[in-house]
């Protein structure tokens, strides 16, 4: 089988072509591979890959020496002075780390390139161009039969690789870095034999490296942001962000900076970057520079312009990236980035299953706006761009169709950088192999179009069983897109367009190719694709709780076939590694077996059935009003298939997940857990007998241990809302501050414009109701106990959580730490 040559002539991309005549393959059984005696690593490799390539496309053993054995007859690897000196020689002088140039002569050629990567990646441009070799995975190397190609252009080509960074995430390129290096991926390994890495690293959080509260925040509390009128030094995403226009803070993070560009001279760029949370800094110089820019990257920009005007005096070759990233993605109306600045986007926001810059998608306009905006003031931009679903690592992503696109809108726009993050701290995800080579492929060679490398892939690596496969994506993409959908990088079933019929379907795409693959291997790779199709069914059709005697369940609704069954024996198979971002395949599966059979309590009275499971940390799984038949938590939206409940979670200092020992008292559950130190966690859950529409919750963490410990409670229902609209006129949250204030407008997942007055509010009321399906809920608390009331809401999922998070409390041996509050039925808005 021999599949077209793709010739790329775009100027964009820099290659260059010229031909007249061609050789014959076949008289080239007495050619040798010359490699120079002083060859680097690379070189001398490369030399063995032609060697081995050329064995498999052409059935012809070629010898390997490091001087020519005559003038004529060679295939010279690497810009050694023999290969200079014949008619097909050239210059690599001007070749950078990675550009490349083949020259085919009727009696040499020459593969030669930039050191350390371009003469390698020219040996694998060369078989890729005149043999159709194709690297589909790490154990599959698809090569057209001996003799297939009989002849080859008389030509020569170059080729400069648009992108300097190119990094598909995938383990299985950290795990096979010789695959890695066959499709170009120049990100995963220091090996010199495979040309090591590019000298510049990803663009990442970094400042806490230089600003840790741990040596500052004791003396110097100023150092860090101001948020709430507090210097706020417990916050996640790897600690307190700096306050960045302090120039103290300015001097530490260059010092820091500039102390590790000594200690790595071989570096080309740094990270100077926001850590991971929204609580930037909001004194009063900070604040008045981002009002005035427009952006909270006002500020931000100038801390690392400060920085790299430092960098720039002692290490000109360097450049200082930084995360245009959630508050910072804007660019400012002013300030400019300094010229050794890079830029790196995150497209986190947008929507993955149409190009970025398609008009018609309304989710990723802003993306685009941002993006043009940089490209105006900035001509090092990176990218970071989201390719799986974090949530399901092998559940069906649509994606495929809009990765080409998106890779050359990144082009046209100063990218020089793009990591296409996928789900690369696992193995066997959804489609795993198939992404990669499509994505790798593109960010190689952007002019490539994605859905032609799907069905290039699927028709050699899947053979005879490619067809029904190929229907199952095109299906798969058409669905969504008749449905009008716009799914991000965590979305639930419901928002890629599945449901019962369409996991059916896919399920039969993977059973007809099954039964049409003809070996084990093709067998096998069917086998490892379906694993997606496997897990959509039970994403989609797990069913309600039921109880009976002591015991809860979810069934499938469409398990006629042991779909879990199967899915359980795949993933094993196939080495499955993660789940989701955060949870091993190992912990999934046993959650999958627990919910065949758990533990469980029951109350209820003539308005709420409650079910509980006590030794998975108290999670109701069953909040139902009886008196409307509506059941009040959110359908699974995540991984964890024990999602869609309401627990009290221990956000510090405690085990979020503990086991709990449960006693039922008339209408009332009492949880009780003593820990290791010998302190205790009592949750009680109870039906109010003079108020039936309440349901009263009081958590008590009572410490124990022989020092003070800190810790922090909270509460978190996760609401079924009833409704996708995005409008506050439809599902409305509420906060009592003497009133009841309806703040959700312009809400955006957890964060939106009103929320500096869910932060003031100490009312002690919060609510969301639903205006069209005429019902909602209200959490009562007391305001002392609570450190911040908190919206998530999501309307994808038709899911609204109204958190409570108590303060961090240091609490001494015998003090204890309380959260209480009572939930009620809303029939009408909150008045």
């Amino acid at each position: 089988m021999r599949i077209p040559v793709l010739l790329v002539l775009s100027v964009l991309l820099c290659w260059a072509a010229t031909a007249a005549g061609r050789v014959d393959v076949a008289k080239m059984k007495d050619w040798t591979i010359v490699v120079a005696e002083d060859a680097i690593p690379s070189e001398r490799y490369a030399a063995d890959e032609f060697h081995t390539l050329f064995r498999q496309a052409a059935g012809m053993e070629l010898p390997i020496a490091t001087t020519p054995p005559g003038k004529t007859h060679n295939v010279f690897i690497g810009p050694g002075a023999a290969m200079r000196g014949t008619r097909a020689g050239f210059d690599v002088d001007d070749l950078g780390e990675e550009a490349l140039r083949i020259r085919i002569k009727s009696k040499n050629i020459a593969i030669a390139g930039g050191r350390p990567r371009g003469t390698l990646y020219g040996v694998y441009t060369f078989f890729e161009r005149y043999f159709g070799v194709r690297f589909l995975t790490y154990d599959h190397t698809f090569v057209p039969r001996p003799g297939a190609v009989a002849s080859i252009p008389r030509e020569a080509i170059s080729y400069v690789p648009p992108f300097s960074f190119r990094w598909s995430y995938y383990r299985e390129n950290a795990e096979h870095p010789e695959f890695a290096a066959r499709l170009r991926v120049n990100t995963v390994t220091n090996d010199e034999k495979l040309g090591g890495i590019t000298r510049q690293s990803l663009i990442n959080h970094s400042l806490y490296k230089w600003l840790n509260p741990a040596k500052y925040g004791e003396s110097h509390p100023e150092y860090f942001a101001l948020v709430d009128g507090e210097r706020k030094l417990d916050v996640g995403g790897g600690g307190p962000e700096p306050c960045v226009t302090n120039p103290d803070v300015i001097d530490i993070v260059a010092d820091g900076v500039l102390a590790e560009l000594d200690a790595h001279p071989d570096r080309r760029n740094i990270s100077v970057s926001q850590n991971d949370n929204n609580a930037y800094c909001r004194c009063e110089r900070c604040q008045a520079l981002n009002e005035r820019e427009g952006t909270p990257m006002g500020a931000h920009l100038t801390l690392v312009n400060a920085v790299a005007e430092r960098v720039e005096k002692e290490h000109p070759d360097v450049k200082v990236g930084t995360l245009a990233y959630w508050y910072t993605r804007q660019a400012p109306n002013t300030i400019k980035p300094h010229p050794n600045v890079q830029i790196q986007l995150c497209s986190i926001e947008c929507c993955t299953f149409h190009a970025i810059d398609d008009p018609e998608c309304p989710r990723n306009r802003k993306f685009c706006e941002d993006m043009r905006a940089w490209k105006a003031i900035c001509d090092d931009i990176w990218v970071w761009n989201y390719n799986t679903n974090f949530h399901y690592y092998d559940l069906p992503f649509p994606n495929l169709r809009s990765i080409g696109p998106n890779v050359r809108f990144f082009l046209n726009n100063n990218v020089k950088g793009v990591f296409m993050q996928a789900n690369g701290n696992g193995l066997s995800g959804e489609m795993s192999d198939l992404r990669n080579y499509v994505i790798a492929r593109c960010i190689w060679e952007p002019s490539l179009d994605s859905w032609d490398l799907v069905k290039e892939f699927c028709r050699l690596h899947y053979a005879e069983a490619a067809q029904p496969i190929l229907d199952y994506l095109t299906m798969l993409h058409d669905n969504v897109a008749e449905r009008g959908l716009h799914p991000g990088c965590f979305p639930s079933a419901e928002e890629v367009g599945l449901d019962a019929g369409i996991t059916r379907k896919a399920r039969d795409y993977f059973d007809h190719a099954l039964a049409l693959a003809q070996s084990d291997a093709v067998r096998a790779r069917v086998e490892k694709a379906s694993i997606c199709a496997y897990k959509a069914m039970i994403v989609a059709g797990l069913g309600a709780w039921e109880y009976e005697n002591g015991v809860v369940r979810r069934e499938l609704a469409q398990d006629e076939h042991g779909v879990v069954e199967r899915y359980v024996e795949l993933c094993g198979k196939y080495h499955m590694t993660m789940a989701s971002e955060r949870m091993p395949i190992g912990e999934y599966l046993a959650q999958l077996e627990r919910i065949r059979s758990t533990a469980a309590v029951r109350i209820e009275n003539p308005v709420w059935r409650l079910t509980v499971l006590p030794e998975e940390n108290g999670k109701l799984v069953d909040m139902f009003h009886k008196p409307t038949g509506r059941q009040f938590l959110a359908a699974m939206t995540h991984a964890d298939v024990l999602r869609g409940t309401h627990e009290d979670i221990g956000m510090l200092g405690l085990d979020a997940s503990l086991a709990f020992d449960a006693q039922v008292e008339a209408s009332t559950i009492a949880l009780t857990k003593t820990l290791e130190d010998g302190s205790t966690v009592v949750r009680r859950i109870a039906l109010d007998p003079e108020r039936p529409e309440r349901i009263v919750f009081a958590s008590t963490l009572t410490h124990h241990g022989p020092a003070p410990k800190a810790y922090r409670f909270k509460a978190h229902p996760e609401f079924n809302a009833a409704s996708h609209s995005e409008d506050c006129e439809v599902v409305s949250a509420y906060i009592k501050n003497g009133r009841w204030i309806r703040f959700n407008r312009g809400w955006e997942n957890e964060k939106g414009p009103e929320g500096a007055v869910l932060k003031a509010a100490k009312g002690g009321g919060f609510a969301f109701y639903n205006h069209e399906a005429r019902f909602g809920a209200l959490v009562s608390y007391d305001p002392d106990q609570v450190g911040r009331p908190y919206l998530w809401w999501h309307a994808p999922w038709a899911q609204i959580n109204l958190e409570l998070f108590t303060p961090t409390t240091e609490l001494k041996p015998g003090q204890s730490l309380n959260l209480d509050y009572a939930l009620q039925y809303l029939a009408e808005p909150p008045q």
